[in-house]
């Protein structure tokens, strides 16, 4: 009798600490941010809601979240960092938001998701904030019907709205590839003008080749460049970035006014 009761006890302290986690504001932000970037690794998390604690601290409540099935954790090797993303007993939280729930496979893809929400997070967290950030796998529900889709699309106000479209190069595509892209982005998309398109690169080599193949086709088109390890430290709006028109180095806001539309 007396060990039942023990185990009625900690399963009575479980669901008041459950309980807790629910009403924790920045659990809540937190719990909506994974689902709606379907994963996000420990590092991305911390940089976003525990930018002073310690990564053990982080683990240890990301961990809790997850037991609590707020979360759901995956690793992809015993050596890889874990990434997350909303649990089942996250729906109540996506619905007191006004936002629907959807389970989130592992992508095919992690290693380009991971890079994206990177390049996300950099946009999210500068002097100045992105009004927006929507990357590739959200665009079909906001009705973009361009037939370029861009890996995100970032707009930021300073002090109106600029728009900018978002490539993240593994270098998985031939330079030619790339290039009949950005034709395509020079032609305009219609209703949507933007200021520039960011490249961001995984290595600096690419970003070089990349960038010498641009001056050479003689685009008009503004494109600016950086790698991803330089925005994993620097917000999107501190970043010095490559412009391809000079080989000149700028920050995004201080592009001008060159909009390309149609």
């Amino acid at each position: 009798m007396r060990r039942a009761l023990l185990s009625l006890r900690r399963d009575d302290e479980a669901s008041r600490e459950f309980l807790m986690l629910r009403c924790m504001e920045r659990d809540k932000k937190l719990i909506v941010k994974c689902g709606l970037c379907r994963w996000l690794t420990t590092t991305q998390v911390q940089r976003l809601y525990f930018p002073s604690a310690s990564v053990s601290a982080v683990q240890k409540r990301l961990r809790k979240l997850d037991e609590g099935g707020f979360l759901r954790t995956h690793r992809e090797g015993i050596l890889s960092e874990a990434l997350h993303t909303a649990g089942p007993k996250a729906r109540a939280i996506f619905e007191e938001n006004g936002l629907e729930y959807i389970g989130n496979d592992v992508s095919r893809q992690i290693d380009h998701l991971v890079g994206v929400n990177d390049i996300r997070i950099a946009a999210e967290t500068g002097t100045v904030p992105a009004a927006y950030f929507f990357a590739h796998w959200q665009l079909a529900c906001l009705g973009w019907k361009h037939p370029v889709i861009p890996d995100a699309v970032l707009g930021v106000r300073a002090p109106g709205l600029r728009n900018f479209v978002v490539e993240y190069d593994r270098a998985t595509e031939g330079l030619s590839v790339v290039i009949a892209k950005l034709r395509t982005y020079q032609e305009g998309l219609p209703g949507f003008p933007i200021e520039a398109v960011v490249i961001v690169t995984e290595r600096d080599r690419r970003m070089e080749s990349l960038s010498r193949k641009i001056r050479k086709r003689g685009l008009s088109l503004r494109v600016l460049m950086s790698s991803l390890p330089e925005l994993q430290t620097k917000s999107m709006v501190d970043c010095p970035f490559l412009d391809s028109s000079d080989g000149g180095h700028r920050r995004i806001l201080d592009t001008g006014s060159n909009v390309m539309s149609s």
